[in-house]
């Protein structure tokens, strides 16, 4: 099949995914050509030398919403950013639609979570959808659409501004509402990565989706000797309050003796909020370090060399981490809630838990404790990652959910 990609991703386990799945569908003998604002994702994505790579310019982060605009969207009218979005996928559309491709096979938008592709590629239209804009769905912490608390004086200018502000702000979020279910429709399959996923799919759009488990690189990820020499537990993600290492950092405190290190790895960080883990972390006597956009050979080694794993995003939709971890040998504390309850199975390759500190730090004294326990859910872990989550097998359900729109 000769196979067009579209993505707007970032470095993550979004663009990890797809890199697995380009690799798997290359090694099928399918011809790929991708196009994207940033193809690989500014390096993150290491594609085959025959991919070929079409960079078409989208100019989101360049603007600056003007008052015209702000008023235009009180008639839920869209904005600069999502037409600018709409012009990028038309002319790769364009392009696509000339180049005698059989199927489309997209991928997130990091902007509006369902690309706009969808309604432009005149050809069979899969989408691999990470997840739902979810914080248009979800309390992050709070809700958006939340109302304010009263405000006594509403004959004041402070409220007048604040009324239209807000009412220009809920409208942009309700044309982003209906313009995704809009996207979404037009896809003629969607593919996730988990059941927890397919919910929260038909939870937000009221549409169906199909699961199509990821898998894990085995070459890569695997068993090495570690370059750290103390003791340490591991978190995996961007630095971020929805990643939650603020509950990883109190579940280290509450560990009373031979307390490990704290050791987490991003790509990206919230500079402020960081500033703000750090101090809580002095403050309960726990050393926490962070280490961003390290190698992949580095990843794996102190993967390799960690006492377990503490997985505490919020309600991650299927989490590269831990299974990741898994490869290499590393036990995993997961909080039981999203997609991580289809990985992790309680007692052997890790542990489902609560969101509760001291309950975690029990877990992490007896994986430092009680070796041959360790060594137990270690080698299990890593012949359930060889066996049940390896690339050959997520290769084979995606060649085959591709393959299923052009017979």
């Amino acid at each position: 099949m000769k196979i067009a990609v579209w993505h707007n991703l970032h470095s993550g386990g979004g663009s990890r995914a797809l890199q697995y799945h380009i690799q798997g569908l290359v090694e099928k003998g399918h011809h790929i050509e991708v196009w994207a604002d940033k193809p690989d994702a500014d390096g993150f994505m290491h594609l085959p030398a025959n991919v070929k790579l079409h960079k078409v310019p989208l100019l989101y982060d360049e603007h600056q919403t003007s008052l015209k605009e702000r008023f235009a969207s009180l008639f839920f009218e869209k904005d600069f950013n999502m037409k600018d979005m709409e012009q990028h996928c038309k002319k790769c559309a364009s392009e696509i639609n000339q180049g005698g491709f059989d199927v489309l096979f997209a991928n997130s938008c990091f902007y509006y979570g369902v690309p706009f592709i969808s309604r432009f590629v005149k050809i069979p239209k899969v989408l691999y959808l990470g997840e739902p804009n979810r914080y248009l769905y979800e309390a992050m912490p709070e809700q958006i659409w939340e109302a304010p608390e009263e405000i006594s004086n509403k004959w004041s200018s402070k409220f007048w501004v604040y009324f239209f502000s807000n009412t220009w702000r809920t409208n942009k979020f309700r044309v982003y509402v209906r313009e995704e279910r809009k996207n979404f429709q037009a896809f003629d399959k969607v593919l996730v990565n988990s059941y927890f996923s397919m919910e929260s799919c038909k939870r937000a759009y009221g549409l169906l989706s199909e699961v199509c488990y990821l898998g894990v690189d085995n070459e890569l990820f695997k068993q090495v000797k570690s370059s750290e020499s103390k003791p340490y537990v591991i978190g995996l993600g961007g630095f971020y309050e929805h990643k939650n290492p603020e509950l990883a950092i109190r579940s280290v405190g509450e560990i009373p003796e031979n307390r490990p290190k704290l050791l987490w790895i991003g790509n990206m960080v919230d500079d402020k909020y960081w500033l703000e883990m750090v101090e809580l972390a002095r403050s309960l006597n726990v050393t926490l370090e962070l280490k961003k956009m390290i190698t992949d050979e580095l990843l794996v080694s102190l993967l390799s060399g960690a006492i377990c794993m503490i997985y505490s995003s919020n309600l991650e939709p299927f989490g590269f981490a831990p299974l990741e971890a898994n490869a290499c040998g590393t036990p995993v504390i997961a909080i039981a809630e999203g997609g991580v309850r289809e990985t992790i199975i309680h007692g052997k390759n890790g542990f489902l838990v609560n969101q509760n500190p001291k309950e975690i730090a029990e877990y992490i004294i007896q994986m430092s404790d009680n070796q041959l326990l360790r060594n137990e859910i270690s080698e299990f872990s890593v012949n359930n990652v060889k066996e049940n989550w390896s690339l050959k097998s997520c290769s084979e359900r995606i060649n085959k959910a591709i393959e299923s729109m052009v017979k």
